[in-house]
């Protein structure tokens, strides 16, 4: 018997329709899957595009032992930062910057005196990454009279641990949902195949192979994927559109994160067609296990 898809795909779509109950379990069970899976994907994408951003504010302090060429420290910064603004900060203007930091609070730096800081070296370095904002800072340790050297980014480093881990994690949990759903389906497309056993059975006394049998059952799942998958995606796409203002609003570096920076057209995608994937590996475990038997 011929391969005819328009045919097994009417087929699929009159199953799913006479069963809803199959229909609407296989599609939700996807649709649950699929969107957890992608509010971890968007969180991680959105962690990762923040400390991109973050990274690209910091300045690198490169504190100076008592007694160093301020002057001679600046001009070796420069070289080791070509293109970079590298202002050099007396003691004294250190100690009055930190003061207007510290705002109402400026009274905890009395009895200070205009050495109570070291003279510093200062390098802008807007734009840069977290991982050339390192090396950068390496290299400046080379700086004559260099004591020490701070980029800010100490809370900054510990997010990068976190995302991380959290990239392991996310791997973890793609693989448990993934065998979860794709079993949890399983068996519910089981109770179609076994709906319809008669019909199979028939097919198989004229002739039919078990390819001609199962294409309209493996469609079945792969509309059911598609259609969960499809639904998770508009569901995370409604849900940036609520949040991301709101976000936005509250935190001012939260602003960056654009639809494209939280969930790119790849990802949506690679999730709907994760959702296809899962309904046809469903399909394919269901109606497997039932001809084995048959």
């Amino acid at each position: 018997m011929a391969f005819r898809p328009i045919h097994f795909t009417r087929r699929a779509v009159e199953a799913m329709v006479r069963g809803p109950y199959v229909t609407l379990t296989g599609t939700g069970t996807i649709f649950v899957a699929v969107l957890v899976t992608g509010l971890f994907a968007a969180t991680l994408s959105g962690g990762e595009r923040l400390l991109a951003a973050w990274a690209g504010e910091v300045r690198i302090s490169v504190y100076l032992a008592p007694g160093a060429d301020l002057a001679r420290a600046r001009q070796a910064a420069a070289a080791l930062a070509p293109g970079r603004v590298v202002e050099a900060v007396p003691a004294a203007e250190g100690l009055r910057r930190l003061a207007a930091s510290l705002g109402e609070q400026d009274h905890l730096l009395d009895g200070v005196g205009p050495d109570g800081l070291p003279d510093a070296v200062e390098v802008a370095v807007p734009g840069i990454t977290l991982e050339a904002a390192r090396t950068l800072a390496g290299q400046l340790r080379g700086v004559p009279g260099a004591a020490d050297v701070d980029f800010g980014t100490a809370w900054l480093e510990r997010l990068e641990a976190l995302l991380q881990r959290a990239r392991l994690a996310g791997l973890v949990l793609l693989s448990l949902l993934t065998a979860g759903t794709a079993v949890l389906v399983s068996n519910t497309l089981r109770l179609a195949v076994f709906a319809r056993r008669e019909e199979i059975e028939i097919m198989k006394l004229v002739g039919a192979t078990d390819a001609f049998v199962g294409a309209p059952f493996l469609i079945e799942g792969l509309l059911q994927g598609l259609l969960g998958g499809g639904l998770a995606a508009a569901a995370l796409l409604g849900f940036h559109a609520a949040v991301a203002p709101r976000l936005a609003a509250a935190i001012g570096l939260a602003a960056p994160l654009g639809r494209a920076q939280v969930l790119p057209w790849p990802l949506l995608a690679a999730l709907v067609g994760g959702g296809a994937l899962v309904g046809l590996l469903a399909s394919a475990l269901a109606l497997t296990r039932y001809l084995r038997r048959a």
